[in-house]
């Protein structure tokens, strides 16, 4: 966001003659005499600062690693055995390093050029929040003011428009920068897949240079499959980002960039570890926050020639971002390594450790080099505006230029550190960790489960005995953080939170964690009853308090506009997400129904239960999948939260009773199979105690049956109460037009006469034809003249839609 977060105070505003922000019309000014002078002269800024800063990284990364693979154990040569070769042995790693170099560069300029960079001014437009959007606040200028109405309270300006916002030229810059590293990314990844094939098949390089070898490669292993999907998605980037317009544009290639970055976590180190999901997730946001940490670095190097007024908030946002991104890194980091070493004496006791320690010392580096910047630079360079530039004279200017230097001397070291960091990463990626699982315990259950066989179930054990779900519970933490922090914020503006919201929500988030992370956790991998209760409890019973909190109503109360008209932030991203048409089609009701019921009838009754289960991160997909679904199934039915449609309260009642008889079919179907589900999975277990599995999975089929109905009563009773509360201020939204009209209901004068002309109609007829037409000319308004008169349009109440959107007001929901 561009607004101090303490006080509120609006980011400066680009000069009006700045040639990287147009005005409105979209047409540079022709420059005047009387045009302020910039805050630095463009001479004072370096225009190869990234140019520059990007080599010299590079190459100390390359040291690093060279470092590393030098002093390691060399290519395995055994007696009477091919090899790979010593080429093969210092190709492989360099040829990654430069491959992840390419990607967070790719990644750190379309950052740069879709997030971090001004974008063109365009004119301002009133936005509309999508329907169903609660009393929001307006925050301008200390002051707020409240809004009723589905519709009523409009979004900043602008909002809308941000998605499809022109970039300036040197976000467009960026975008060019961006497709030429995406092509060293693919011609890197590339390599690195002949390279890893030539280690893994113990052949020199040239012998598995053939399509054949290559296709089987990629065909059978995970890590072949990997490289391919890298080298896909990066040459998407490459032949999409020199076309690159808009924010819109730059955000989709902003994702696929960072997607892909995801595919090699899967056949890492962390693949093989016990806790496998946990490891996986970890290396995932671990790397994802290191690349747009360095990415966005380099991307603000490459636009250090910008005009104060636009540079310096750039700056400012980066270094927000940055900061979170480092605590991300720092503590991901430290989670995947505490699984991977298992202790604290391999941190000096092995290679592994030792490499690990010397990247933390490098985060830890960065991380000074960041808090010196932020000190020193970045509050110079936000106050820095063209205006006070201008009253300061030459001296200011100096002063202003002085901190361009400062900056780009020390984000070049810091982005040499970060990156020199980055090889030790790479030589840590071909070390062998020092904890071997494949070797802790030969109990195939415990291979299966990533844990021992439980003791027998028992109701005190499902509530007591806990495996912690470190993905639902830190997830879950952060969120109700985030919540909680909204409401802090609204009660500080003096603007009230209904307390029942916050404790639904936070009711949910412990709904969410029990079904995770207690005995539940534990033991639905062990019993299916078990499975299928967690999957009720994430599917029907955590959404309703879920989306009764108004998790997103909150963060457009909450969050602060962006200042300047051509600079967007997480609020006007929020408006834009609910605008896209992603959402409109995930929250079509037909689709969320169908979704809600077919994705057990797609689980249950297919393979898909045991491949999913095969895996720890499938397991972790079906949790996650059906928490999401049921999370927008009820919120068509009882949300407040915006949405781009929703169904009348009747039509809401028809679609919840809709899934009540697919549930009833669906724990039947299950009871009366007398094959196993999931047979390949459940089949092999070794459970010593217990029922036999096919009478546990009639368990399971009774829990479909049976659990719906409370949740389908509770659901129930909350559509009555919001609809009478609707129909109430539909009344009360009547009775005040009454009131303002001097006790006069035109609407209703008008429906009586329509209604008397209807009953006036035969007799009007029968003088008609006594008397001839003239005597029926001028009558009462129809459309002839002897039709039936024109009933009156009512006129629609300012909240009547809430009907297809939500409530009017928050204080009224409580």
């Amino acid at each position: 966001m561009d607004s101090s977060p303490s006080t509120g105070t609006p980011a400066p505003a680009d000069p009006p003659g700045s040639p990287e922000v147009l005005p409105s019309g979209g047409v540079s000014p022709a420059p005047t005499s009387a045009r302020p002078t910039s805050a630095r002269p463009t001479s004072a800024r370096p225009p190869g600062a990234a140019v520059r800063a990007l080599p010299v990284a590079v190459l100390a990364g390359c040291a690093v690693l060279a470092l590393v693979v030098g002093f390691g154990p060399g290519p395995l040569r055994l007696p009477g055995l091919p090899s790979s070769g010593e080429g093969t042995y210092w190709a492989l790693p360099f040829a990654r390093l430069v491959g992840r170099v390419a990607s967070v560069a790719t990644l750190g300029w379309l950052l740069a050029a879709a997030v971090l960079l001004p974008a063109q001014r365009t004119p301002a437009r009133r936005d509309r929040e999508p329907p169903g959007a609660d009393a929001t606040t307006a925050h301008a200028g200390g002051a707020t003011t409240r809004a009723g109405g589905a519709r009523a309270a409009a979004l900043p300006d602008r909002a809308a428009d941000s998605r499809q916002r022109p970039l300036t030229s040197t976000a467009r810059r960026c975008g060019r920068y961006a497709a030429d590293a995406a092509v060293v990314w693919v011609l890197a990844t590339l390599a690195e897949l002949v390279f890893t094939l030539s280690d893994v098949s113990a052949q020199p390089a040239g012998d598995v240079l053939d399509l054949r070898a290559l296709r089987s490669f990629v065909a059978s292993t995970e890590q072949g499959r990997a490289l391919l999907t890298v080298a896909v998605l990066a040459a998407v980037v490459a032949i999409v980002g020199r076309t690159v317009t808009t924010t819109t544009a730059a955000g989709a290639l902003l994702a696929v960039a960072a997607i892909g970055l995801l595919p090699p976590v899967f056949a890492g180190h962390a693949a093989s570890s016990g806790d496998h999901a946990i490891a996986v997730v970890a290396l995932a946001v671990h790397i994802l926050a290191a690349s747009a940490w360095v990415g966005g670095l380099l991307g603000l190097l490459s636009a250090v020639r910008l005009p104060a007024g636009s540079f310096g908030p750039a700056l400012r946002r980066h270094s927000r971002f940055a900061a979170g991104a480092a605590i991300v890194t720092a503590v991901s980091g430290i989670g995947g390594a505490a699984l991977r070493l298992g202790g604290f004496s391999p941190l000096w006791e092995t290679r592994y450790g030792l490499l690990v320690t010397l990247k933390a010392v490098g985060l830890i580096a960065a991380v000074v080099l960041g808090g010196l910047l932020r000190r020193r630079v970045v509050a110079r360079l936000t106050a820095a505006t063209p205006t006070t530039a201008a009253a300061a004279g030459t001296a200011g200017a100096a002063g202003t230029a002085g901190a361009v230097g400062r900056f780009i001397r020390l984000a070049g070291v810091e982005l040499t550190v970060l990156t020199a960091t980055l090889g030790l990463a790479v030589g840590l990626s071909r070390t062998a960790p020092p904890v071997n699982d494949a070797l802790v315990s030969a109990d195939p259950t415990r291979a299966m489960l990533g844990y021992p066989m439980p003791p027998p179930v028992t109701a005190v054990r499902l509530a007591a005995d806990w495996r912690i779900d470190w993905v639902f519970l830190a997830a879950s933490v952060v969120a109700a953080g985030m919540y909680l922090a909204g409401v802090r914020r609204l009660h500080v503006r003096g603007i009230r939170w209904p307390v029942g919201r916050t404790i639904a929500w936070l009711c949910g988030l412990a709904v969410v964690v029990f079904a995770t992370s207690s005995g539940l956790g534990r033991y639905g991998p062990v019993l299916l009853s078990v499975h299928m209760t967690q999957h009720m409890l994430l599917s029907m019973l955590a959404p309703i308090p879920l989306v009764l909190g108004a998790p997103m109503t909150l963060a457009l109360r909450a969050m602060r506009p962006a200042r300047a008209p051509h600079r967007s932030g997480p609020r006007e991203w929020l408006v834009a997400l609910l605008h896209s048409w992603p959402v409109r089609v995930l929250t079509h009701p037909a689709l969320v129904t169908v979704n809600f019921i077919g994705s057990l009838y797609v689980l249950y009754l297919t393979s898909l239960l045991t491949t999913l289960m095969r895996n720890h991160l499938g397991h972790l997909y079906m949790n996650v999948h059906f928490l999401a679904v049921g999370v927008l199934f009820f919120e068509l039915l009882i949300g407040i939260d915006p949405l781009p449609r929703r169904l009348p309260h009747p039509g809401r009642i028809l679609m919840l009773i809709s899934v009540v008889p697919f549930h009833t079919f669906l724990g039947l179907a299950i009871m009366a199979e007398s094959s196993l589900l999931g047979a390949d999975w459940y089949g092999r277990l070794v459970r010593p105690w217990g029922v036999s599995a096919l009478s546990d999975q009639r368990t399971a089929g009774a829990i479909v049956w049976s659990f719906g109905e409370l949740p389908t009563f509770v659901v129930l009773i909350v559509l009555s109460i919001q609809w009478s509360r609707l129909d109430e201020r539909r009344t009360r939204n009547r009775e005040r037009r009454i009131a303002a009209a001097g006790d006069v209901d035109a609407e209703l004068d008008a429906y009586n006469t329509y209604l008397a002309g209807l009953a006036d109609g035969p007799a009007r007829r029968r003088t008609a034809a006594a008397t001839g037409p003239a005597v029926t000319t001028g009558v009462l308004t129809g459309s002839g003249p002897a039709g039936p008169p024109t009933p009156p349009v009512p006129r629609r109440a300012a909240d009547d839609d809430v009907a297809f959107g939500g409530r009017a007001s928050a204080g009224d929901d409580d």
